[in-house]
């Protein structure tokens, strides 16, 4: 009885432990796990005196990115993140352009800096396909990224400037690796792409430069 019990003990420690290294792998880590997302080093000309606050106030991306509807869902989805997306990619802007050094400190939640990075998300996504006419199995893994950006100057009350940002990335890959894995990274790179032109404009704004429409 007693050797049934601890067979039982093992088996139940083992089911449990296989279930949080899974659990653990599900999510890809963004903000933190250089496999998903590597960090531009993007580095300011000088640094401006004041604080920046980032906030994303709006999450307008289509349903066919948030939600898993079937085994062959084509995009990453919601749940493949460990948090909110627009809170994960409001992090990584944050490490940005703290590492950027533009300006003296950046934070999510501060209602007082001096300047306010306001974001709305269109499209945040990994996207993969068969390759058409191709005689190995391999998908086209897609990355995608849209949303517009307003800087306002708190102490001068008025908006500095206000943009549009996409960015793309495209690679192919077997159809018999980890699909999911490669579109996370996919939409990172594409992320990474439109944060560094959201950067370079930030400067020039700061710069007291006009920020291109384009």
């Amino acid at each position: 009885m007693k050797e049934r019990l601890t067979k039982g003990s093992i088996f139940v420690a083992g089911m449990m432990f296989l279930f949080f290294v899974t659990s653990a792998w599900a999510a890809y880590h963004m903000v933190s796990d250089s496999r998903v997302y590597q960090y531009s080093n993007h580095k300011a000309k000088k640094q401006y005196l004041g604080t920046l606050q980032i906030k994303v106030v709006k999450d307008n991306r289509p349903e066919k990115e948030r939600i898993q509807k079937d085994d062959e869902h084509p995009y990453t989805f919601d749940a493949l993140w460990p948090e909110l997306v627009d809170e994960m990619l409001a992090k990584v802007l944050e490490k940005e352009f703290s590492q950027s050094g533009l300006v003296t400190a950046v934070d999510l939640k501060n209602e007082q800096a001096d300047y306010l990075l306001v974001i709305e998300l269109n499209s945040f996504h990994g996207r993969w396909a068969s390759v058409p006419q191709s005689f190995k199995p391999i998908y086209d893994i897609n990355g995608n990224t849209e949303f517009s950006a307003r800087l306002v100057s708190r102490k001068a009350d008025r908006t500095l400037f206000k943009k549009d940002y996409t960015g793309r990335s495209k690679i192919q890959a077997s159809q018999f690796r980890n699909k999911y894995g490669f579109c996370a990274i996919e939409a990172g790179k594409a992320f990474k792409e439109a944060a560094v032109k959201l950067m370079t404009d930030v400067e020039i704004a700061l710069s007291g430069g006009k920020v291109s429409e384009y």
